[in-house]
């Protein structure tokens, strides 16, 4: 029988002799390449909107139900409050993504015109 202490390096012995079995051959491809451009655009803008989830309003205290209950009945009563703050913010996300886009393709333009450019140096 073997001690706790060893099993660390029994593990690592066990996977180097399978990796040069060749075991592990999947696990060495290529990562993928960046998203193009349409899809990244899209996933930010998808994360700039603010959608909260009402089942995540809960307590987990041993007699949580009647807070639970209380805490979704202030979010009933404050729909409106909160709808209006949420959709200020989702519009001002966008809005700074917007502009970051733009600031972006300013460099781009930018960078692309100074490569251009012939050094004359001093």
């Amino acid at each position: 029988m073997s001690a706790p202490e060893d099993a660390l390096g029994r593990a690592r012995a066990a996977a180097a002799q399978m990796r040069a079995s060749g075991a592990y051959a999947e696990a060495r491809a290529t990562r993928p390449g960046p998203p193009p451009p349409e899809a990244a655009e899209l996933k930010l803008y998808q994360w700039a909107l603010i959608e909260p989830d009402i089942a995540h309003v809960r307590s987990l205290r041993r007699f949580g139900a009647p807070v639970t209950a209380l805490k979704r009945l202030l979010l009933r009563l404050l729909v409106q409050y909160h709808v209006q703050l949420i959709s200020e913010q989702t519009r001002f996300n966008v809005m700074l993504l917007g502009y970051v886009r733009r600031l972006e393709s300013r460099i781009e333009e930018l960078e692309a015109q100074a490569s251009s450019e012939p050094d004359l140096g001093p």
